[in-house]
C-alpha cells in the first residue's frame, strides 16, 4: 500500500513514502499561503470541511480538541510549530485509542506554487512496521486524501465565487 496513489480529488494525491510515515499533497490553485493556513487554525473556518466541533489554543505546547460527536469521535493534541502561512505541527491521539498507542505527529507544510496558489504538504506517523499500524496509516491516508478533497472543493468553490 506504501507506494500506491490514493485519490478523492484530482488536486489531491499520496506521495509514495516509507511505511513509517505517510505523505499527502494538495495543489489549491488561487490561495495564498496565509488564507490556506486559516482553514486550518480558525475553528470556524477548520470546521467548514474537517471536524462538527473545534477547541483550539493555537500557540506552542496549546492544545486542540476535534470532535465528532455523533460518530463519539475525539481527537487531541499539542501544537509543536507554527509559522503563519508557512508551517503547522501538532501532535496526534484519539481519545479510544488503547492507552499504549504512541502519539503521532502531524506536519502541515504551506509552499507557494510558482503559478500562484499554494501546495499543501501533510507528512503524518511514525507508524510502526505492524498490521494494526499499517491499518491505521492506510485509515489516515483515506481520511486525509477525502477531507483534503473536501477542503478544496470548499476554497475552489469560494474563490470562483468571490
Amino acid at each position: 500500500m506504501s507506494n500506491q496513489t490514493i485519490t478523492s480529488s484530482p488536486a489531491v494525491w499520496q506521495v509514495p513514502s516509507e511505511n513509517d510515515w505517510l505523505v499527502v499533497m494538495g495543489e489549491f490553485p488561487g490561495n495564498s499561503q496565509a488564507a490556506l493556513f486559516d482553514y486550518w487554525t480558525q475553528p470556524d473556518l477548520l470546521r467548514r470541511w474537517w471536524p462538527q466541533e473545534a477547541e483550539m489554543d493555537l500557540r506552542v505546547d496549546g492544545a486542540y480538541h476535534l470532535a465528532w460527536p455523533g460518530m463519539g469521535w475525539h481527537l487531541r493534541g499539542h501544537y509543536t510549530a507554527i509559522e503563519r502561512g508557512k508551517s503547522l505541527a501538532f501532535t496526534w491521539k484519539w481519545d479510544s485509542a488503547p492507552e499504549l498507542t504512541p502519539i503521532r505527529h502531524v506536519i502541515v507544510l504551506f509552499e507557494k506554487l510558482a503559478e500562484g496558489g499554494t501546495r499543501l504538504t501533510i507528512t503524518h506517523g511514525p507508524y510502526a512496521d505492524t498490521r494494526e499500524d499499517q491499518e491505521e496509516r492506510a485509515g489516515h491516508i483515506e481520511g486525509w486524501t477525502h477531507f483534503l478533497g473536501k477542503l478544496h472543493s470548499l476554497i475552489s468553490g469560494e474563490h470562483e465565487d468571490g
